[in-house]
């Protein structure tokens, strides 16, 4: 979340403790032979983004997981967020173009971009301490908003089933070729999401967020700011699927209280069936994505059960 830290008055130009252990696991999996090159270099990226747009900073994002997040005032722009995403990670481009694509209102101000150091500058917004409960009914302004949009219009974003398959298929080859037992949980949410992903084929497709759980959700004085895009063209049900996955993935819910959150989530918008698939469909993807992000494995088999827990819901519908 965009919160200043307490050490306001630090300085970070040399302080490579401002990347969080889980932003350099997970570079270190995936991006070995670029990550420390990029980690050497990262203080002098910060000394030229200081000087073109003319930041003084305040303190940083603890828990960010793919990249870092500082925070700085500007004197052109104010309070800022700057954002750096390292150049060799594919999300880099997609990020940035659904700043600049995506119809909502609720997204966040994106100032500029410095492509080449990898880093966006953004406005930056404080969150209302009381504004949580409203953040479920953004979606309702988000769906009326929607635009429909074609894969080859838009190069740079995701087909959300490309990465589906994907990302699916590498889980399976792990799960399949090693020798732990305890990984076989995922495998029935694996092959329910690969049978599922059938029902969108005809559906339209639009450019959604993409992540849009709650805290990419900042609730300001002017209402629900969106950070953080990951940017895919999808049918409109991914959009809701980001906020319930993560609600009930830190939260017990009986059957009940999910549907009556769903029924606030899903407003304006009465297919619950197909957009309950969704949900399963995308919480299978994201416990899937675990064995590349630089998880432990305590989370990884976390996430093999929180899929089983998706579809469970589903089927009680």
């Amino acid at each position: 979340m965009f919160i200043f830290s307490d050490e306001r008055s630090v300085s970070v130009e040399n302080h490579i403790s401002y990347i969080s252990d889980g932003t350099i696991s997970y570079l270190m999996q995936q991006f070995p032979s670029h990550a420390e090159k990029w980690l050497s270099d990262f203080p002098h990226a910060i000394e030229r983004l200081k000087e073109k747009w003319q930041l003084t900073f305040k303190g940083h994002e603890r828990n960010s997981r793919f990249g870092t997040i500082l925070y700085a005032e500007s004197r052109v722009y104010g309070d800022v967020a700057v954002k750096i995403v390292p150049w060799f990670c594919p999300r880099l481009k997609s990020e940035i173009e659904c700043y600049r694509s995506l119809p909502y209102r609720e997204m966040c101000d994106l100032y500029d971009v410095d492509e080449k150091l990898g880093a966006m500058l953004l406005k930056y917004v404080e969150e209302k301490k009381d504004a949580t409960a409203d953040k479920a009914l953004v979606f309702s302004s988000l769906f009326e908003q929607r635009r429909p949009a074609l894969e080859r219009d838009y190069p740079l974003l995701y087909p959300y089933r490309s990465v589906l398959e994907d990302v699916l298929s590498n889980a399976g080859n792990v799960i399949n070729g090693g020798k732990d037992s305890k990984l076989s949980v995922f495998l029935p949410s694996i092959q329910k999401a690969q049978a599922a992903i059938s029902l969108f084929e005809n559906d339209e497709k639009y450019i959604i967020h993409g992540d849009a759980h709650e805290y990419n959700m900042l609730g300001s004085e002017n209402g629900c700011v969106l950070i953080d895009p990951l940017g895919y063209i999808a049918p409109f049900a991914f959009e809701y699927a980001r906020y319930l996955g993560t609600a009930m993935k830190e939260n017990e819910m009986s059957p009940d209280d999910f549907f009556r959150l769903c029924e606030k989530v899903f407003a304006g918008d009465g297919d619950i069936k197909k957009n309950l698939t969704a949900f399963a469909i995308d919480v299978t993807l994201r416990a899937c994505n675990t064995f590349i992000e630089g998880n432990t494995y305590d989370e990884i088999l976390f996430s093999g059960s929180w899929a089983r827990r998706a579809w469970a819901y589903l089927e009680k519908l």
